[in-house]
């Protein structure tokens, strides 16, 4: 009873709830429309998102990298020795998070449901970004609906209504709250690539749940959906060179491929049936590969994640998903907007991440590559040193040079609650905290923050 009891409250802290609808309201599911512009750069919702510590990492082992965390440009260097199509026009991605709580006719929270929706803006092609959103509308609908087989909204909720009836009149000791959540994460974005990483987890009871990844990538020049085979004019020589990595690097886990080869299973067959799609997704070092959870190892042991770098795909993948090659330098600041001097440098966005926050101006000089606006969850006693962890995406774009985005957000008067990040040209993560200075003033602070409250 007590692991239940820890368990509704750990899927709980997961969810920030704006309000609790009556069973009612969704009868009728009424499929989501594309954020405007305006709903796009407000973003409702808890900036502790992506990923909660209870939700992603409930099959993560440490031995296994949590791709949420690590596969970011940190190792990004030593694997990008390809270099593809030019860098191309800035792509920006908005995220928008939908969260609705329903209770019983007794007033009893029983179900929680959220998804992120991303919204991709290119200025100079907007039908290619068109295209990419209506697919990604699409994708919330099969979830809203359950048609992708996650259960859906109604179906989910209607289990929910009879579970808690079943525990209320018979005193079972069973958890009466669902919970159903999917996130969304941009992994690599340029002008020749769009990738998304999703997370889904679905809670009806039991120790776990039911939850797994799935890629989503797209032609960042016409918007249509990329498929493995349409990477490579060499579609055999392209998956011969994914398998044949994937093999080598799970041989190099010596404990991994024996207990792939585990009941008289031929590892290497069972490696080359995760090459499929859905299964995959483009980030800055590479191709990664990932199984079902459960698929090549026991759930309870951690998901391998397989990234396979650009370099090993040259010659065999066309140049033009390779990476693009970057240059420059850059440097961030932050200021007061009304502190910012008319025509001194281009705004090229405005973010409201705060309803009640200050106008402030995030200036960059030079050329940042992947900047990104996030909330933060905070570990207090990490077992990795780091307590700081990217939280609700709010706002990304490939690139910046010369330019600044107007902010709308909260500072801080203890530990931050807003992070603002970059990679450089070498692929190397730079990472701030939106912090007070001095008296009244506002700075941009490194992970040093942490000794602050």
């Amino acid at each position: 009873m007590k692991k239940l009891l820890s368990m509704i409250l750990c899927f709980s802290m997961i969810f920030s709830l704006c309000a609790c609808a009556k069973l009612e309201a969704i009868r009728n599911t009424e499929l989501p429309p594309l954020p405007t512009r305006e709903q796009a750069e407000d973003p409702a919702g808890d900036p502790a998102e992506e990923p909660a510590p209870a939700a992603e990492a409930v099959a993560e082992t440490a031995a296994v990298s949590d791709p949420g965390q690590s596969e970011g440009p940190g190792d990004a260097a030593q694997s990008v020795e390809a270099e593809g199509a030019e860098l191309g026009d800035r792509v920006t991605i908005y995220m928008k998070k939908t969260q609705e709580a329903f209770d019983a006719p007794d007033g009893s929270l029983i179900f929680l449901f959220s998804y992120v929706t991303p919204t991709v803006r290119i200025d100079e092609r907007p039908q290619t970004a068109e295209t990419i959103n209506e697919q990604l509308r699409l994708l919330d609908e099969l979830y809203i609906s359950g048609t992708d087989g996650e259960g859906g909204k109604n179906q989910l909720l209607e289990d929910a209504l009879d579970n808690y009836t079943y525990v209320r009149a018979t005193g079972a000791e069973l958890n009466t709250l669902y919970s159903s959540a999917r996130t969304a994460k941009s992994v690599r974005a340029d002008g020749s690539v769009i990738s998304f990483r999703y997370w889904t987890s679905v809670y009806t009871g039991g120790m776990s749940g039911k939850h797994g990844y799935l890629g989503l990538s797209f032609d960042g020049q016409t918007g249509e959906k990329l498929t493995l085979d349409a990477l490579s004019s060499d579609q055999a020589a392209f998956r011969k060179a994914l398998v044949d990595n994937l093999i080598a690097q799970a041989k190099e886990d010596r404990e991994l491929y024996s207990r792939i080869s585990h009941n008289e299973v031929d590892a290497d067959t069972a490696i080359a049936s995760v090459v499929r799609e859905g299964n995959w997704y483009f980030s800055e070092e590479g191709i990664v590969i990932f199984p079902a959870f459960g698929e090549l190892k026991p759930e309870s042991e951690g998901l391998p994640m397989f990234t396979v770098p650009y370099s090993a795909l040259v010659g065999v993948m066309d140049a033009r998903f390779l990476p693009a090659k970057r240059d420059g330098d850059a440097s961030i600041e932050i200021v007061r907007l009304d502190e910012m001097e008319d025509g001194t440098i281009q705004s090229v966005d405005r973010l409201a991440v705060s309803e009640d926050g200050e106008e402030l101006y995030l200036k960059i000089s030079g050329t940042a590559f992947d900047v990104t606006v996030c909330g933060i969850y905070i570990i207090d006693q990490p077992e990795d040193g780091e307590r700081f962890h990217e939280g609700e995406r709010y706002w990304y774009s490939s690139y910046m040079s010369d330019c600044g985005l107007q902010l709308c957000a909260a500072v801080p008067h203890g530990l931050p609650d807003l992070m603002i990040s970059y990679t450089d040209a070498d692929y190397i993560p730079h990472r701030y905290f939106l912090s007070e200075s001095g008296a009244g003033g506002i700075a941009l602070v490194d992970d040093s923050i942490e000794a602050v409250g």
